[in-house]
Parts: structure tokens; C-alpha cells; sequence
């Protein structure tokens, strides 16, 4: 997900905003809200600080929505330029079969599955984090170490309290990471960032602005030939 990080040493904090602009049969107001408080509260939950030589500066995400039709889309995407913009279609299947970020970290476009939770879990903030240039983490037993972080993928290994069945065996069926334990910390908040110039007043951009709209099943549209999607 493409982002755009700005520093504003008046206030010593560094803001990242993006805008996720949805489409598809799933897309509506009422879950685009419920998707975007989930991303928004846990992104800042951690109250994430980086030092600055010698100020510390608050990081506060701020991100927006705005739910297109198909031909509104395939107009803002043809013109798009803007690196807080990024592109999201939610279906109830795709040929993924789980919600996706493009075909690479930091892409600024998704294919997202309904039966995934979105706002109802942590899927939303974990594609987000992936949108954002983040990898599922080398660690996978998170064990004796509280919540797993949200990059954390679904086998994980977690303290009891944290397995779909508490009464599970640790790695057995039932005996993996419950995705609805995930939380962000703030070591992943600043591995955003690990790039930030500390000299530099410009905005940053964060990802990569590609742009890609896809069809129903998470096919890509290729927009020179095919201005329409199914």
C-alpha cells in the first residue's frame, strides 16, 4: 500500500496517511468504515515514538476511504499519481483464495475476501502491513512473548491463550495462532519507516504506486487494452 509520511517538526509528529479506495460487489459505506477503524486503531495502538537526532516524534496514522463504482474507479486510477491513493476490490473469492496485496510488498492496489472478517478481525490491519512494504516476520513461535505482532501469519505457533483451542497441543489442529490476537508493535510501526530520511522536510513516499485494478476474481485488468472490469 503506497503511503505518504510527513514530518512536522512544529508538532514533533510524523503522520502516514492513505486513502483506500474500494470497489467491487462488496464494497459499501458501512463496511469500508468498519475496515478502516480496524486499521486505524490498531496502527496507532502502540503509540509508536522515532528519535530524530534529538526530538522524539509521536507516529499517528491517518487514513481515509471512499467507495467507487466500477467506471469511477477506472477513471481515478488512469489519472493516479498520488502515493496516498491505493485501490482495494472486495469479493467473496478469488483465485488467491485469501486477501491479497498485488503480487508484491508495497504494491498500491488489493483484492480482499469478505470471508476474511474485514473490520471484524485483523486481516485489514495485516494486508495493510504488508501494503506497506512489511513481510510475514523469519520468527514463527511467538510463544512466552504476549500477543503475536500483526505480520504474524495464520500457523503461527502462540502461548495457549492465543491458539484457536486454548486446549490444543502447540503446532496440532486447534494449536496455532487465533488471527484475532494479532496487535501491532511499535518495532513494526518504525520498520515503516526504517527509510526515513531524518535530514529531509519533503513528504515520504512509502510503496509503490502501481496501480493495478483486477477483475472479480483477483485477475489483472490491463487498462491500455480492457477499460472495463467484470
Amino acid at each position: 500500500m503506497s503511503a505518504i509520511a510527513t514530518i512536522n517538526s512544529d508538532t514533533s509528529q510524523i503522520t502516514i496517511e492513505a486513502e483506500l479506495v474500494f470497489y467491487g460487489k462488496y464494497a459499501s459505506d458501512d463496511l469500508a468504515h468498519k475496515i478502516v477503524w480496524e486499521i486505524n486503531q490498531m496502527w496507532n495502538e502502540p503509540s509508536a515514538k522515532l528519535q530524530l537526532g534529538s526530538r522524539l516524534f509521536d507516529i499517528v496514522f491517518d487514513i481515509k476511504f471512499e467507495c467507487l463504482s466500477n467506471s469511477e474507479v477506472l477513471l481515478k486510477v488512469l489519472n493516479n499519481t498520488d502515493y496516498a491513493v491505493n485501490f482495494i476490490r472486495i469479493e467473496d473469492k478469488n483465485i488467491a483464495e485469501r486477501s491479497m496485496m498485488g503480487f508484491g510488498l508495497g504494491e498500491n492496489s488489493g483484492h480482499w475476501l469478505i470471508s476474511d472478517q474485514l473490520g471484524e478481525s485483523t486481516t485489514a490491519a495485516h494486508e495493510f502491513g504488508h501494503a506497506l512494504g512489511l513481510p510475514h516476520p523469519d520468527q514463527l513461535d511467538f510463544r512466552f512473548s504476549g500477543n503475536p505482532p500483526i505480520m504474524a501469519p495464520r500457523g503461527t505457533l502462540v502461548d495457549a491463550d492465543f491458539q484457536w483451542n486454548p486446549l490444543a497441543e502447540a503446532g496440532t489442529i486447534g494449536g496455532t495462532m487465533r488471527p484475532i490476537f494479532r496487535r501491532v508493535r511499535a518495532g513494526e510501526v518504525l520498520q515503516v519507516l526504517k527509510n526515513l530520511n531524518p535530514e529531509s522536510t519533503e513528504n515520504v513516499k512509502i510503496g509503490k504506486l502501481t496501480n493495478q485494478l483486477f477483475d472479480e476474481v483477483a485477475r489483472p485488468v490491463t487498462l491500455n487494452q480492457d477499460l472495463t472490469i467484470e
